[in-house]
């Protein structure tokens, strides 16, 4: 059942639910985004992949985050970081009984180290990984490729 504050909702979901919403955006090019509160550069990073959304989203971008936060941190901190930051994309937490499944069903030589971004072109096929913290121009460049008609 999804955590709602004001605009913001957070969706628990597995990750074949994940995998189903990015297959639901084929045509798009789609920006995965796994992170957390507890995470310092995903901190960072977030504002810019909120900006880029943004500004490529009428290019046809995409974007989903997924944050690996636990439940319980999901009103204190992880709704009211996600209503600051201006976020307009679903943001999912991560529900598995093993996380390191969870974690291998995106990618399997993926330690599971955070901030991760995935970056699916517009047939929904994986096209980049990019780990650690991004800037919004790392971000554009690693997608603006795909986006192009």
């Amino acid at each position: 059942m999804p955590v709602h504050a004001h605009t913001a909702a957070i969706i628990p979901a597995t990750a074949a639910a994940i995998k189903q919403a990015i297959a639901a955006r084929r045509g798009h090019v789609v920006l995965v985004n796994f992170w957390a509160t507890w995470c310092g550069p995903c901190v960072a990073e977030f504002p810019d992949i909120v900006r880029v959304s943004r500004q490529l989203k009428p290019q046809g971008l995409e974007t989903l985050a997924v944050t690996a936060d636990s439940r319980k941190d999901l009103t204190a901190k992880v709704l009211p970081f996600i209503v600051k930051s201006g976020a307009s994309f679903p943001v999912y937490l991560e529900q598995s009984a093993d996380p390191q499944d969870f974690i291998t069903a995106f990618d399997a030589s993926w330690q599971g180290d955070l901030p991760r971004t995935f970056i699916y072109d517009r047939r929904g096929k994986l096209v980049r990984t990019l780990s650690g913290q991004q800037t919004a121009q790392s971000l554009t460049a690693a997608v603006r490729p795909y986006l192009k008609p």
